[in-house]
């Protein structure tokens, strides 16, 4: 039988898991809004290429950072996992743009910033699900965003068009 503090214990933690995910997805969303169109467009012309590509770049990175404990150069140490929180946090920005992407699809005539929010309510409840999204599909989630961001290559100048932003007529 488990007992009352066990229970309210995981779930808090899943509310925690869940606001912060959501929190970094409009973060990335609301900061940068030329490159979360560019991953949107990944995701709308090539959403398995993100996927693959993902896998064998972010992949790698997490598992290397996992172990970094055995690296014995302590300098050597530091740059892993100062890379492997730089992928976390661009994995993170990247499914911003899935969120969006989502977001759109639930509603198409919204702004961008209750897009972002109602994909990523629904990002997030799939990712924090038992089994299936803690073991599977927050790890592909993640390493989608990552692909993503690197397909768009937000970084170079001009690969982001900035998003027409509708201006209130004046009186």
């Amino acid at each position: 039988m488990p007992y009352t503090g066990n229970v309210l214990f995981f779930l808090s933690l899943h509310a925690a898991l869940f606001l912060i995910l959501l929190g970094h997805w409009l973060v990335a969303g609301g900061m940068f809004p030329a490159a979360t169109s560019a991953v949107v467009r990944q995701y709308d012309e090539r959403p398995m290429r993100a996927l693959l590509l993902g896998v064998v770049t972010y992949g790698p990175l997490i598992i290397l950072t996992l172990n970094a404990g055995k690296i014995p150069a302590v300098p050597l140490r530091i740059a892993v996992i100062a890379a492997g929180v730089f992928a976390l946090l661009t994995a993170l920005a990247g499914t911003a743009g899935l969120a969006m992407r989502i977001g759109r699809n639930l509603s198409a005539n919204a702004s961008r910033w209750e897009q972002c929010l109602r994909g990523g309510v629904m990002l997030g409840l799939v990712f924090i699900t038992p089994v299936l999204g803690w073991g599977f599909l927050l790890h592909a989630g993640l390493a989608s965003g990552f692909g993503a961001i690197l397909l768009a290559k937000p970084w170079k100048s001009g690969a982001a068009e900035n998003p027409a932003v509708p201006t209130p007529a004046l009186p």
